[in-house]
C-alpha cells in the first residue's frame, strides 16, 4: 500500500527533468505559434509543470519569489534606460549627427551606405529596433531612390546595424540573457565582449563601404532645395543644431554609459540618476515631466511585464531543480567531442537560430538548459550567455519572421521578406562569426 506522505512527495530525477522539458516545449509552442502571449505563457507553463511534478502552491510561491528577486535590478535598469534614451531622442541628442550625415550624403552620394549605418548606430542607442527603423529608413529612402540604389541594401544595412547594436548592455536581448541566468550580470556578460562588439560594428561599416563602391559619386543629382527637404524629413522639422544644451546632454550620456560599463554603481542606479538629471535639465515643469514619462510608459511596461513573467519561469525551473535534471539528461545525449566546444558551437549557430526562436523562447526556454549543461563540461553559465548574444536575436533579429521589427523593417523599405532574408543572411552570419572570433581571441568566449 502506498504511503500518503510518499505519494505527496514531488517527483525527482529523470521524471522531473522530463517535466522540465515539457514546460520548455509548451513555452516554445505557445510563443512561436502565437497561441498565447508571452507574459501569460511564461507564468502558466512553469506553474502547471510544477503542479504536475507534485509541488505545493506554497513551494511554487517560494520558487517564484526567488526568481523575481533575482531579476529586479535588471528590470529596473531596462525600464529607466528606455526612459532615458527616449528623452534624449526627444530633445535632439542625435539630431545634429543625423543632419550632418544627410547633408554629407546629399553632397557626396558615395557616402550613402556608410551614412545609413552611422545614422542607424546613433538611433539604436536606445536599444529599440523599431525606433532605428522608423527614423533611419524614411530619412534615407529618398536618397536611395534618387540614386537608383536597391532598397534591399537599405533594409540589409539598417537591419544589420540594428542587430549588431542590439548587443548594448541595456538592449532587450542582453537584458533577457542576464535575467535568465542567475550568475550573469551586465558587467560580467557585456564588458568582456566590448572588443568583440566593436569588431562587429567595424565589420558592418566595412560591409557598407563595400556597397558604397558601386555608387556613382555625382553631386549634380541634388539641388539645394532637395537637400533642405531631405534634412527636414530626417529631423521632422527640428533644427539639429549643436548648442550648450546639446553639449550638456551629450556629456550626461557619456557619464551614464561610463558608470554602467565601469561598474562604479549598479546599472539601475546609473540610469535612474541619469534620468533624474535629464529631466531636471530638459524638462522643468511638473506636467511636462509627467507627460513625457507617460508617453513612453507603454514601451517600458511591456518589457517589464515580460521580464517579471520570466522571473516566474526561471525561479520554478531553478528552485525546483528541474533545470539540473534537464541538463543531466542533455549531458547523456551530447558527445564529449561536441560538449568540449559548447560555447563555440552555440556562438556559431546562434545567428541562424534567430530564424527558429523568438527572443523570449530562446533566452527563457533554451538558454538556461544549455547554460546548465555547459557547466558539466567546465564552462561557466556566464560564458554561455556571452556565446548566445553573439547572434541569437542580436545580429540576426531583423531577419527573423518571429519578431515584429522584421516586418516593420521590410514594410518601411518595401521589400519582400524572402528576398530580404536571402540578401541579408550571409552578411549577418559573417558579422556574427567575426564577433565570435574576436570574442574567442580576447577571452570573452572560452574554448
Amino acid at each position: 500500500m502506498i504511503d500518503v506522505m510518499d505519494a505527496a512527495m514531488p517527483l525527482s530525477g529523470t521524471a522531473l527533468g522530463l517535466i522540465g522539458y515539457a514546460v520548455i516545449a509548451l513555452v516554445l509552442l505557445l510563443v512561436i505559434w502565437k497561441q498565447l502571449y508571452v507574459i501569460p505563457t511564461l507564468i502558466i507553463a512553469p506553474v502547471s509543470g510544477a503542479l504536475i511534478a507534485g509541488f505545493s502552491l506554497e513551494q511554487i510561491g517560494s520558487f517564484t519569489e526567488s526568481g523575481l528577486q533575482g531579476i529586479v535590478g535588471i528590470v529596473a535598469m531596462f525600464a529607466f534606460a528606455v526612459w532615458y534614451f527616449s528623452l534624449m531622442r526627444e530633445y535632439g541628442l542625435f539630431d545634429p549627427l543625423v543632419k550632418r550625415v544627410i547633408q554629407g550624403v546629399a553632397n557626396r552620394p558615395a557616402m550613402l551606405t556608410v551614412g545609413t549605418v552611422i545614422i542607424a548606430m546613433m538611433t539604436h542607442l536606445d536599444g529599440s529596433g523599431a525606433t532605428t527603423m522608423l527614423i533611419t529608413i524614411p530619412a534615407m529612402i529618398p536618397l536611395y531612390d534618387a540614386l537608383n540604389v536597391d532598397r534591399k541594401i537599405l533594409a540589409a544595412l539598417v537591419g544589420l546595424t540594428a542587430g549588431t547594436m542590439n548587443m548594448v548592455p541595456w538592449g532587450g536581448v542582453v537584458v533577457r540573457g542576464v535575467s535568465a541566468i542567475d550568475p550573469a550580470t551586465i558587467a560580467n556578460v557585456y564588458n568582456p565582449m566590448i572588443p568583440a562588439h566593436l569588431a562587429g560594428l567595424a565589420m558592418v561599416l566595412g560591409i557598407s563601404y563595400r556597397f558604397s563602391l558601386n555608387i556613382r559619386d555625382d553631386v549634380s543629382g541634388f539641388q539645394q532645395s532637395q537637400r533642405r527637404q531631405l534634412v527636414n524629413t530626417a529631423l521632422e522639422g527640428r533644427e539639429g543644431e549643436i548648442d550648450w544644451m546639446w553639449g550638456i546632454n551629450a556629456v550626461l550620456t557619456v557619464l551614464v554609459i561610463g558608470a554602467l560599463i565601469s561598474g562604479i554603481t549598479s546599472p539601475a542606479v546609473a540610469f535612474m540618476l541619469g534620468l533624474v538629471a535629464a529631466l531636471v535639465i530638459n524638462v522643468r515643469e511638473y506636467d511636462q515631466q509627467k507627460e513625457i514619462l507617460e508617453k513612453y510608459a507603454a514601451d517600458v511596461m511591456t518589457y517589464v511585464g515580460i521580464l517579471f513573467a520570466a522571473g516566474v519561469l526561471i525561479g520554478v525551473l531553478q528552485e525546483s531543480k528541474m533545470i539540473e535534471e534537464m541538463a543531466r539528461i542533455l549531458l547523456m545525449i551530447i558527445p564529449d567531442t561536441l560538449g568540449n566546444f559548447l560555447p563555440v558551437v552555440l556562438g556559431v549557430i546562434a545567428m541562424p537560430a534567430s530564424l527558429l526562436f523568438s527572443p523570449d523562447a530562446f533566452y527563457f526556454g533554451v538558454l538556461p538548459v544549455v547554460a546548465e549543461t555547459g557547466t558539466q563540461f567546465g564552462f561557466s553559465q556566464v560564458a554561455m550567455v556571452r556565446a548566445a548574444i553573439v547572434g541569437q536575436m542580436t545580429v540576426g533579429f531583423p531577419i527573423s519572421p518571429l519578431t515584429g521589427a522584421t516586418f516593420l523593417l521590410i514594410g518601411l523599405a518595401e521589400v519582400e521578406l524572402g528576398e530580404h532574408i536571402r540578401f541579408t543572411f550571409s552578411y549577418m552570419w559573417l558579422t556574427s562569426l567575426v564577433i565570435l572570433a574576436v570574442g574567442i581571441l580576447t577571452g570573452g568566449i572560452p574554448i
